[in-house]
């Protein structure tokens, strides 16, 4: 079994991937009066931000007491 962190990480990385395709549709959309209701550039920072940090604990940089 994984562990927890690896998991988190790569949860986190296809997040932030879907919410930046999800951001991409939203830019290049057609009607421009169709506005949208998710925060796809704030979903982005924070799985981008969660996922860093399990990164860092995973490899090492960041340990638990």
């Amino acid at each position: 079994m994984a562990p927890p962190w690896v998991v988190i990480c790569g949860l986190s990385g296809a997040i932030a991937i879907i919410s930046e395709l999800g951001n991409r549709r939203r830019n290049n959309r057609r009607d421009i009066d169709d506005v949208g209701f998710v925060p796809w550039s704030t979903i982005t920072a924070l799985a981008l931000l969660t996922f860093g940090i399990s990164l860092a604990f995973g490899v090492g940089i960041l340990s638990t007491p």
